[in-house]
């Protein structure tokens, strides 16, 4: 039930109801397939009542919302990233692929319309790329830089924006297949998947020099 005051009984904005509801309808059969109706009914509003009128002027507005939202969370998720720095590579390997899998993970949703939709929005396509793709992989290359400095390894010696590639690009391919297929290739749970990419990680960066044995946590050496 919705109230004058925008919130449905279950205490959830009704403006976050028609986001939620707009987003998962858009992804799963298609921006121009989904009615304004739809996402009403879906949202737990009479449709063509005009609930969705007063929130947002079009389609194409909560669209637009549910992008720069989700971009939104993605840029305040990166504390996560920011936490898991100990100064000890091996405990940081293990923090920020788990780090990365939940904000790639939540990403898939509107993922999910980036894909289908990007041709016919290419600006939204080239925000999502931009603040959200591009970032992810910026933050894991800085990481690997500063795993090099402690290593004393010359960053410019090894192609660390490939290594960075590699890495992130293995958790966006674990997320990508769960979200179009169902489930990851082979069946494989965030669990399962997380202790062989954390275990292969790590070789990657002992054969390119950059694990450092015993490396003292930060806090205590400062």
């Amino acid at each position: 039930m919705i109230t004058q005051a925008g919130v449905d009984g279950d205490g959830a904005p009704t403006r976050e109801r028609i986001l939620a509801a707009a987003v998962e309808l858009f992804g799963r059969q298609g921006y121009s397939a989904t009615s304004v109706g739809e996402i009403e009914r879906a949202a737990g509003l009479s449709p063509r009542a005009g609930g969705f009128y007063r929130h947002f002027p079009s389609k194409r507005a909560a669209l637009e919302a549910a992008v720069a939202r989700r971009v939104e969370a993605a840029e305040g998720a990166r504390s996560l990233v920011d936490g898991a720095l100990t100064g000890d590579v091996r405990t940081e390997t293990a923090a920020l692929g788990r780090a990365a899998l939940r904000i790639v993970g939540a990403d898939q949703a509107v993922m999910r319309i980036v894909m289908r939709e990007g041709d016919n929005f290419p600006e939204l396509r080239d925000d999502f790329y931009e603040r959200i793709v591009q970032t992810g992989h910026s933050s894991t290359l800085a990481w690997l830089r500063h795993a090099a400095e402690r290593a004393d390894v010359d960053p410019d010696a090894i192609d660390l924006e490939a290594l960075a590639t590699l890495v992130l690009g293995s958790i966006i391919n674990h997320c990508v297949l769960a979200t179009l297929f169902g489930q990851a290739a082979g069946g494989l749970s965030d669990e399962r998947f997380l202790a062989i990419w954390t275990d292969s990680t790590l070789k990657l960066l002992e054969a390119d020099g950059l694990l450092v044995a015993d490396t003292p946590n930060r806090e205590a050496s400062e």
